[in-house]
């Protein structure tokens, strides 16, 4: 049922680690929406595209906004090609498709031994690999240990998982000052 209502892999993995971990249901979707605030970019980027949709066409649409129907979608609507009818059906499939794959994953996970432990590996594997994607500056990188580092302290005084809110709220205002700096220059 998260994978019908939360399309969002990131948000999903969190969630599930926090619900785990006993976090509050406050935190928990805080969390969820600081990590997947990127969608919200994604979104009035490809208004513009979009011009004259209805609230509830936007409703769906929004609903299957991810990194990769993100890119496929800008990717064809630069093309001049592609119109909003084709740009919803990619982002429901793609919905369908992952709803399928984690029925399927379930069904797997049921049949297959599955160590946990490497499932918390995975979690921190994964978000690692997303992050090396921004590894385009130094900036970035700076800003990723120093949340990394800011999260590891703020764990002895945050319960509930909050210190990874705190401490990517923190490092990416720091990063947003930083880069507002030099624009000014």
């Amino acid at each position: 049922m998260m994978s019908v209502l939360v399309f969002a892999g990131s948000g999903q993995f969190i969630a599930l680690s926090m619900i785990g971990g006993g976090a509050s249901i406050s935190s928990i979707v805080l969390t969820t929406f600081i990590v997947n605030l990127r969608h919200t970019l994604y979104s009035s980027t490809l208004t513009a595209y979009l011009m004259g949709q209805s609230k509830k066409y936007f409703g769906f649409f929004s609903q299957g906004i991810v990194d990769e129907t993100f890119a496929v979608n800008l990717s064809e609507f630069s093309t001049g090609e592609w119109d909003a009818n084709r740009a919803l059906a990619l982002n429901i499939l793609a919905h369908g498709c992952w709803v399928l794959s984690t029925m399927m994953g379930n069904v797997a996970g049921n049949v297959l031994p599955v160590d946990i432990a490497v499932v918390g590996y995975t979690l921190t594997a994964m978000f690692i690999g997303l992050w090396t994607f921004h590894f385009d500056n130094y900036l970035k990188i700076i800003i990723g240990v120093v949340a990394g580092v800011l999260a590891l302290f703020l764990s002895g005084f945050l319960t509930h998982k909050l210190h990874i809110v705190v401490a990517t709220v923190i490092a990416a205002t720091l990063g947003c000052m930083i880069e507002g700096g030099k624009k000014d220059d």
